[in-house]
């Protein structure tokens, strides 16, 4: 039987409080780190004591469609078997990341590029077959109509189908030997623990000797936020978060988590980490976190206080969440913006 006993926070929990603290240690930041890690415009951290969260990496992270789905499972747990070992984790006690190996990042980048290329070459192959009756009916053209779609024919037959060959091909082994195709590192990039208020480095995921391995484990409000653009092949600008130690080159990319979006959802995305970690706060109200609420004590606390039902989330149908997500929106655009 899985414990669902609420996590205890330790002694080292983050509060708000705790960024205002002086710090002593001098920068120890090399011109290439600060550069890389270290560059773009830095956030102030913040108290957000309402959860406003970034739209695609937050509200619409698992919709209640799929938490449902994911409930129904005979097996379902929100602390399942072995849950400590996981590589990605985003529930009451941490949020921690790794990326795909690099043999599931080549098998989705085939996937992509069957369904892409098939789509596009069913529209070629309709264009050109339009394109070669009309030319045909032109009495100044010597275009043979069937003889021209008997050519026509078979190069498409072969594109398309060896386009179907790797959308399908993908899909099938993803199906049959889902840990092999879509796996992950064997173990986590970083860390950002809320019953600790530690956030930990670790120093190679890709590799099963220094997997779990720690390179740094330094408190979350020792970190500074940086907001970094990037432009796009049509020049828009896109942005991701770092969070940088202010001292040693120790640094969190969160952009695997939170990927690369508008300004405005990565400033959500920075005030709901910091939400997530102080456990002054509860729970990010978003519902990949309702199964675990029940798992947080402050969160139990006010919930009990304000009366949330337990499945405001999952038990919403597709039209309200679809209006809340709208909402959200207005919200956003208002608080950051208005």
């Amino acid at each position: 039987m899985t414990d669902l006993t609420p996590i205890t926070y330790a002694e080292t929990a983050h509060t708000s409080e705790k960024f205002l603290w002086p710090r002593s240690e001098p920068c120890h930041h090399g011109k290439r780190f600060r550069l890389t890690a270290a560059s773009g415009q830095r956030l102030a951290p913040r108290n957000p004591t309402i959860s406003i969260p970034p739209v695609a990496k937050g509200l619409k992270l698992i919709p209640p469609a799929q938490l449902r789905a994911i409930e129904s499972k005979p097996d379902f747990s929100p602390r399942p078997k072995g849950y400590q070992q996981y590589p990605i984790r985003m529930d009451e006690e941490c949020l921690r990341y790794s990326s795909q190996t690099k043999l599931g990042f080549i098998f989705g980048v085939v996937r992509a590029l069957g369904m892409v290329g098939f789509f596009l070459a069913l529209f070629a192959a309709f264009v050109s077959v339009v394109a070669v009756f009309f030319a045909s009916q032109s009495s100044q053209s010597n275009f043979n109509y069937n003889e021209m779609l008997s050519d026509l024919i078979p190069v498409y037959i072969y594109i398309l189908g060896f386009c179907l060959l790797m959308w399908g091909g993908v899909r099938l082994i993803y199906r049959s030997f889902p840990n092999f195709a879509a796996g992950f590192q064997p173990g986590p990039m970083w860390e950002l623990n809320r019953r600790t208020g530690m956030v930990t480095v670790f120093t190679n995921s890709a590799k099963k000797s220094t997997a779990w391995k720690v390179a740094h484990d330094l408190p979350f409000h020792e970190f500074d936020c940086y907001l970094q653009s990037s432009p796009t092949s049509q020049g828009i600008a896109q942005y991701n978060l770092s969070l940088v130690h202010y001292s040693v080159e120790a640094h969190v990319a969160l952009v695997g988590m939170f990927g690369v979006t508008s300004r405005l959802d990565q400033l959500a995305a920075w005030d709901m980490v910091q939400h997530y970690m102080d456990t002054s706060q509860p729970l990010p109200d978003i519902p990949v976190f309702e199964m675990y609420r029940s798992l947080d004590p402050t969160t139990v606390e006010v919930d009990k206080e304000t009366g949330r039902p337990p499945r405001f989330w999952r038990d919403m149908d597709d039209t309200t969440f679809n209006q809340k997500i709208t909402e959200l929106q207005d919200r956003l655009s208002a608080f950051y913006y208005g």
